[in-house]
């Protein structure tokens, strides 16, 4: 009798906590503080736009690459990539007759889109020779094409085009760690003279500056910019030392006073770098491409506009409260991992497809985030083996888009 009595109790209080809960006390999406809509913000004026470009030899030459960008889309055999195919074909940078030409059609694309400036790969140093030959050559290539020096095989013909320069820190920081300092890393002999890795440093981005010099190069506000690629992996004991010593290295050297860019990585929070390149007080940070969204990461994959509007509002309101640091956007259409590695270690990293209204979102996500100098990288001019891409691809091969992409860069960010 009494576990009954028990038993009717519970049931009742049950029964009034299920009628007092009301339909209007359940959750529903549309209270989601993320269920907001991407406004489109007017052009008043020009924004000035950058573009990455990079080496297309892993893309183009690697038949690993090629077939997975331009097979058919067949998700149940495991075939996931963009099936494009670029209307130069499997092109690659090169000091011959038809690198020239390729990179010709570049710049000209690049007018269409009204690109104020063209980043080069990350050039890497040449640790074996001594100032000025302490950079890579191959990398350095395309930075002596974009600066129209002189090449008997012809000109690219910027125009009002500019370039600016990317530098690999990752690469020049090799086996530093937080055990292993830039200031107490082995030193080398090099013809001779002995170098520590900071002389090295300086010595390498003071090699990089000298092409400040070529009318096209792109500067802001007069002052020549430089953007640093991996610089979370400069570990220094002083990194504000080593950043006045670049910039006073640089200022000696050309008389400019260099505006350097952190290239962060993707949806980390800038509050780990502190003791990388914000303490080092860098001029500005822009984010590597937020299309990467991450292995696993399927929820970012929804709302993805509103999420990296509020990556970049966060990271931008921390950098200038606490480092008084600017903030730069990055914009870009897609991403595909399976393109660069193959189904069978990518079905657990979401791909982000091209498509026009959400490149458009994010091209306003943008806007919404300008920093104090405002300006905007597209990520990437022609990183095909990612799928990142603006440039043109065939429009009567797969999906293709034709100039699609560029004509949406020109639309977003400048007075029409």
């Amino acid at each position: 009798m009494k576990t009954n009595i028990k038993y009717t109790l519970f049931t009742a209080v049950c029964l009034v906590f299920f009628i007092s809960c009301k339909k209007e006390d359940v959750p529903t999406i549309d209270e989601h503080p993320l269920n907001y809509t991407i406004q489109n913000i007017p052009v008043t004026s020009d924004i000035p736009v950058g573009a990455y470009l990079y080496n297309t030899a892993s893309a183009f030459v690697d038949q690993n690459h090629w077939p997975r960008i331009i097979e058919p889309h067949d998700p149940e055999n495991g075939k996931i990539g963009p099936y494009v195919k670029p209307v130069l074909g499997q092109y690659k940078f090169e000091d011959t007759k038809e690198g020239i030409e390729s990179m010709s059609k570049i710049v000209e694309w690049a007018k269409q889109a009204k690109i104020d400036f063209l980043i080069t790969p990350p050039i890497k140093e040449n640790p074996n020779v001594l100032y000025p030959g302490n950079l890579n050559k191959n990398d350095s290539l395309l930075a002596n094409q974009l600066g129209e020096h002189i090449n008997p095989l012809g000109s690219v013909n910027m125009g009002t085009l500019k370039y600016v320069i990317a530098v690999d820190i990752g690469n020049f920081s090799s086996g530093l760690n937080n055990n292993l300092l830039l200031e107490n890393a082995p030193k080398i002999t090099v013809s001779g003279v002995e170098l520590t890795r900071e002389q090295r440093l300086y010595n390498f981005l003071k090699r990089i500056s000298d092409y400040f010099k070529d009318e096209t190069y792109y500067r802001t506000n007069g002052r020549p910019i430089i953007i640093l690629s991996n610089p979370q992996q400069l570990y220094t004991s002083e990194s504000k030392k080593v950043y006045d010593n670049i910039r006073s290295a640089i200022k000696e050297h050309t008389g400019d006073d260099v505006y350097i860019i952190a290239k962060q990585p993707q949806w980390s929070p800038s509050a780990r770098y502190t003791y990388f390149f914000l303490n080092g007080m860098v001029d500005a940070v822009s984010m590597d491409n937020m299309c990467n969204v991450g292995g696993g990461m399927w929820e970012r994959t929804y709302m993805l506009s509103q999420l990296i509007n509020e990556n970049f509002k966060f990271n931008k309101d921390y950098m200038q409260q606490n480092f008084g640091i600017d903030f730069i956007p990055s914009a870009s259409p897609s991403f595909n991992p399976y393109t660069n590695s193959g189904a069978t270690v990518n079905y657990n990293n979401p791909v982000i497809y091209k498509d026009e209204a959400t490149f458009r979102e994010r091209c306003n996500v943008a806007k919404m985030n300008l920093g104090e100098t405002p300006m905007v990288l597209i990520e990437s001019f022609n990183d095909w083996v990612k799928d990142s891409q603006i440039e043109p691809a065939q429009e009567d091969y797969g999906n293709g888009y034709g100039t699609k992409y560029l004509d949406i860069v020109r639309e977003e960010f400048k007075v029409k």
